[in-house]
């Protein structure tokens, strides 16, 4: 229970608190969230003023019972805001289609109203309510529309613009239900200015009051420690979003063996009361609205109990940046020629080499904004059917330790990754690609390993395996699997597109470069530069080396001759993984026709680049023909970018030359 009582804990820190506006509050106890359509307008004595159609996807916080609250099918009155069937005396007059529960929404009225609790508000909306007119009143301020049988439409067939309660209604088949709409009320009382029952902080506390005096079943609460509370029957839904059905705790199945076999009763195996069951699943729904981490039914959460934001490990950090103007505030040790905002950002070179400490300065800004100790806490969410959720992953850090281990992420995970950003330039927008020093995104690898294959399935069980690795530090290895099967991927770049191939690079040298820093045998354990490493003899890397100069060579060749086609050594990448000495044989032969043509026109036909790498082979290592490893991905990709920088440099040494 330490989960529920870390989000009990931030309830009670928040609840006074003020946030941005455009957060979702935190639900009161007893309250629960709704989409409604219908608002009617009563006065202090009950009477019908007029009714209005809500905009679509309204969400309102209305009192509700454990029994509402959790209601699927049968009757469950809501006690003040209800759907049509529950709250219209005259519902199946006009022609409903449901079965009427208005005689059990209108005793619970009574009971709220009759207890020392009661609230003129509630009593307004009970008279009204108790007239039997509600239908007639909304077909009146033309809400409902009747057909020449005196029924309620339920399917617009008119030329004419179709009523707003058609927009916000959902359809079955192009009709509407009119009973499905859930009717807010709001009394108008001179010199009240919350007229809104649903914001009323005074009819909120009447029904806390209420529910709090019940003489409802009382017993030990698990997370408070305190005995003679009353204690929870049923637990909230609606955690990730209005219509989400599913529960994190559940006892109901009396017949099979949720708990049966070990407890008698499910209350033995635990309780938990209903003050800290509302307000921790308050505050958990209120921490997905604020900053969860979406994957489908999957939500990842990262909060502090005091209500301060935490950056998620699963949030692709490079899209908190932004890359035009940069927030230097934290980056003081950023070269002024990058951070100033006036300044001309050269995105290729310098943000790019320091995208990784520009993000880690980022991350240390959400760090200085918590006390020294406070905890953080974090969960991911899942749910494998419509009814049941489960708590996937839960652990607790202190804020140094959080932010070290997403620290040692950036660290042991950073490389090359080819990302793009885009900037408004009046009725265009400007896309600029580029070559950043960071981690993959969780997305990304998602796509490097899978590709086309990805569906929703892997990419929450991917994100499932990802989390511990990027949260737990040094000592939390990726696993294998996921290194191996991107490395065989990057290596096939014939069956992607090339900005598909380039980014699937990035990642597989990211995920060898981490999982060689945190090899499970710690004499293994190695760190790679993101710069050539030009004394590096291993044979992996320079046969790395190896095809990232034949490859620039044929290319070259190609450019001048203005032809466009995939060279041999990118044709050839998957075989000379798996057989590097005989394949490259035939690469070389391959290339000799091009380095004539580039020694006929003068130019460096790149002999020299591959006998500087042929010298640094040792012993035996040429002629083994034994499958590469991804480091071979390594000493490739750090070819390629260095013959990427010394094209970039003449380039610029010429046109300084030129001016």
């Amino acid at each position: 229970m330490s989960w529920m009582q870390k989000l009990y804990q931030t309830y009670e820190t928040v609840s006074g608190q003020e946030f941005n506006s455009d957060d979702q509050p935190l639900t009161p106890i007893g309250h629960t969230q709704q989409n409604a359509h219908i608002v009617i307008i009563l006065n202090g004595q009950g009477d019908f003023l007029d009714a209005r159609v809500l905009p679509s996807q309204t969400v309102i916080i209305l009192p509700a019972t454990e029994s509402s609250e959790n209601r699927t099918s049968g009757e469950a009155p809501h006690p003040l805001a209800d759907k049509i069937q529950y709250v219209a005396k005259d519902y199946s007059d006009y022609g409903g289609s449901k079965k009427s529960y208005f005689n059990g929404y209108q005793q619970q009225l009574k009971e709220w109203c009759r207890s020392a609790f009661k609230h003129l508000k509630v009593q307004a909306v009970l008279d009204y309510v108790s007239k039997g007119t509600v239908i007639a009143d909304l077909v009146k301020a033309g809400i409902f529309q009747l057909n020449s049988e005196g029924k309620v439409l339920s399917k617009w067939e008119s030329n004419d613009s179709e009523p707003p309660i058609f927009s916000v209604l959902p359809k079955t088949k192009g009709e509407i239900e009119f009973g499905s709409a859930l009717v807010c009320w709001r009394v108008e009382i001179p010199g009240d200015v919350y007229s809104d029952t649903w914001i009323d902080k005074a009819v909120q506390q009447s029904w806390i009051g209420y529910i709090g005096s019940s003489d409802a079943r009382r017993g030990f609460c698990f997370v408070e420690g305190i005995d003679n509370t009353i204690i929870s029957n049923k637990y909230p839904a609606k955690l990730r979003h209005t219509g989400d059905k599913a529960k994190l705790i559940s006892s109901n199945d009396t017949a099979g063996y949720t708990f049966r076999g070990r407890f008698e009763l499910a209350e033995e195996a635990a309780s938990v009361s209903i003050d800290v069951s509302a307000k921790a699943h308050s505050a958990l729904r209120w921490l997905i609205s604020r900053q969860g981490i979406r994957n489908g039914d999957q939500v990842t959460v990262a909060w502090a109990i005091s209500g301060k934001k935490i950056p998620s490990p699963l949030k692709d950090s490079f899209e908190e940046i932004d890359w035009y103007s940069l927030d230097t505030s934290m980056s003081e040790d950023v070269d002024d020629e990058i951070s100033s905002e006036n300044d001309s950002i050269d995105l290729s070179s310098n943000v790019g080499q320091k995208a990784a400490e520009i993000i880690k300065k980022k991350l240390h800004g959400y760090k200085i904004e918590l006390k020294e100790y406070e905890q953080v806490s974090l969960l991911m969410l899942d749910s494998a059917t419509q009814g049941r959720m489960a708590l996937t992953y839960y652990q607790e850090f202190s804020s140094t330790d959080y932010f070290a281990n997403l620290d040692a992420w950036v660290d042991d995970f950073s490389w090359y990754q080819r990302r793009h950003i885009e900037q408004k330039n009046g009725k265009k927008i400007d896309k600029k690609t580029f070559w950043a020093f960071i981690p993959p995104a969780p997305l990304a690898i998602a796509n490097a390993i899978y590709g086309k294959a990805l569906s929703d399935t892997l990419k929450k069980q991917l994100y499932a395996r990802l989390l511990p690795v990027i949260v737990g530090g040094k000592n939390i290895s990726i696993p294998y699997d996921l290194v191996q099967q991107s490395f065989q991927i990057a290596c096939n770049p014939n069956s992607v597109e090339r900005w598909e191939w380039e980014r699937n690079i990035g990642v597989a040298c990211a995920l060898y470069k981490g999982w060689c820093a945190r090899h499970h045998d710690l004499s293994k354990r190695r760190t790679y530069s993101m710069s050539l490493d030009t004394e590096n003899c291993s044979r992996d890397y320079l046969y790395g080396r190896l095809l990232a100069i034949a490859e620039n060579i044929e290319s070259y060749a190609l450019y001048l001759a203005e032809e466009k086609r995939a060279t041999t050594a990118e044709r050839y990448m998957q075989r000379f993984a798996e057989h590097p000495f005989t394949t490259w044989r035939n690469i070389e032969l391959a290339l000799k026709p091009y380095q004539d043509r580039l020694r006929n026109r003068g130019k460096d036909t790149g002999t020299q680049a591959i006998d500087e790498i042929m010298e640094l082979f040792q012993q035996n290592d040429f002629i083994c023909d034994d499958k590469l490893s991804g480091e071979f991905l390594l000493g490739y990709h750090c070819q390629r970018m260095e013959l990427v920088r010394q094209i970039a440099e003449r380039k610029a040494a010429k046109q300084k030359t030129t001016e």
